[in-house]
């Protein structure tokens, strides 16, 4: 099977082809990126996925790009469409895109952009047990860049506060999942992921001021209202947490993972617990895709 395609700085080419400059302001100063997957090797909310991007360039003006929505668009379904052979594998992947401000000495300054694949079969081993056991949750001492510096709905690639949260979770627990607060102790995500909680059959998330508008997270959000289930949005604490009957994670690679511990407590309910099974078959209703059996169907085959 031949190499990847990439799309990089107008071009379709090799990834190992693809160089980027050690002037590069990404390497500087950063710049911005989204993150999506497919299902069945189509590309989930491709257009949501999009628009947050430019969400977030909008907020960065000297980025200079000269590429509209629909263009972007139409590069990420061009690498796909040359990455055919691998999209006919029953694995799925995620594509990626990230756009800097170019080279330091080029006048005007050029931006980089570019776009590649990533497959989730690494990860899948992972995936499984986080599907069946859970996974642990940590509060990091890391917090939350406030919005009043930096707005967390920008997805900038500057992510060392995530990092060092990340970081300390995994200092506890290898395979752990931080969770930031905010500068005032309130839940805000995970470095890369969105969280929900339930207690007493209602459903509960932070609130958008300080945390990263996930794609799943808003999936999840248009899911409840045919399931009948309540929803609310608001600051909560650690100690809401830690009186949880049910957490879950949401990203885009596991759509939705269960949460068996937090801060080393092991929550009371099943893994994973009735709203969080509920919500993981109707998002695989909804793709056309069992995002749990997928999974541990592939990992078994590999045993």
């Amino acid at each position: 099977m031949g190499e990847r395609i990439c799309y990089f700085n107008g071009e379709y080419i090799r990834e190992s082809e693809a160089r980027i400059n050690i002037l590069d302001r990404g390497l500087w100063e950063g710049g911005v990126y989204d993150v999506g997957r497919t299902y069945n090797s189509v590309p989930f909310k491709l257009k949501e996925h999009v628009d947050r991007f430019f969400r977030s360039l909008r907020c960065l003006p000297f980025i200079k790009f000269d590429l509209s929505p629909e263009e972007v668009t139409a590069v990420i379904l061009g690498v796909f469409k040359r990455n055919e052979e691998y999209l006919k594998q029953d694995t799925d992947c995620t594509f990626v895109y990230r756009l800097t401000r170019g080279v330091l000495s080029s006048q005007p300054p050029r931006p980089t952009f570019y776009v590649h694949l990533q497959s989730l079969v690494p990860n899948y081993n992972q995936m499984a047990k986080w599907y069946q056991e859970g996974a642990h949750m940590v509060v990091a001492s890391t917090r939350q860049i406030p919005p009043q510096c930096l707005d967390p709905k920008i997805k900038h690639t500057n992510r060392l506060c995530n990092l060092l949260a990340d970081y300390e979770a995994k200092m506890v627990d290898p395979e752990a999942f931080a969770l930031m607060l905010d500068i005032n102790g309130f839940a805000t995500e995970c470095p890369i992921n969105n969280f929900f909680m339930v207690k007493d059959g209602k459903l509960f998330t932070s609130r958008m001021m300080n945390c990263l508008p996930g794609i799943t997270r808003q999936a999840v959000l248009e899911l409840v209202p045919a399931l009948k289930i309540e929803c609310v949005e608001k600051d909560l604490a650690v100690y809401d947490l830690c009186n949880a009957d049910e957490i879950m994670i949401t990203g885009t690679s596991f759509a939705i993972i269960p949460v068996s511990k937090f801060n080393g407590r092991v929550l009371p309910t099943q893994m994973p617990g009735a709203i969080t099974k509920q919500l993981q078959a109707a998002f695989s209703k909804n793709v056309n895709y069992d995002i749990v059996r997928r999974v541990l169907d592939y990992v078994q085959t590999k045993e």
